[in-house]
């Protein structure tokens, strides 16, 4: 009986499910994997590091106002999959339109990495440059922040 319940409910939900994981609401997206949260879409325009930064800070969705830009190694973790409709390869039900920005400084002083998830290659980029460059937020642990923090 406690299965039947169980599956009832999760297919009462009408949650949609993605191999990886399961969208937890509208906007959000856990990644069963890594326990982090992506918001389901970046900010859709460009914008510099600051701005990128300052969106993520601001950012109330799912609930949550703890949203911040991600490192590196969480946005490569999220590369991956067959492409969407615009070449992007994403694990999980997560849109973006162009390049995302990360938290993690760049090869040279003013420069910080960002991720194009069109082929997974990294750029170090001038922290100004808001071209292609967007706003892409997460929130929960970083095994990174647990490195640093060791």
């Amino acid at each position: 009986m406690r299965c039947f319940v169980v599956v009832f409910l999760l297919a009462a939900s009408g949650l949609p499910q993605t191999a990886r994981g399961r969208q937890a609401d509208t906007g959000v997206w856990l990644d069963p994997a890594t326990r982090l949260t992506w918001a389901a879409a970046d900010n859709g325009i460009g914008a510099s590091a600051a701005q990128a930064a300052r969106y993520c800070r601001a950012l109330t969705l799912g609930g949550h106002k703890d949203w911040r830009l991600p490192d590196i190694e969480e946005l490569q973790g999220l590369f991956g999959g067959p492409a969407d409709g615009n070449g992007r390869h994403l694990v999980g039900p997560v849109k973006v339109t162009g390049w995302a920005w990360s938290s993690t400084p760049g090869q040279q002083p003013g420069e910080q990495w960002v991720l194009d998830f069109g082929d997974g290659g990294r750029a170090s980029a001038v922290t100004g440059d808001s071209g292609l460059n967007r706003a892409l937020c997460v929130r929960g642990h970083s095994r990174n922040q647990e490195k640093i923090r060791l």
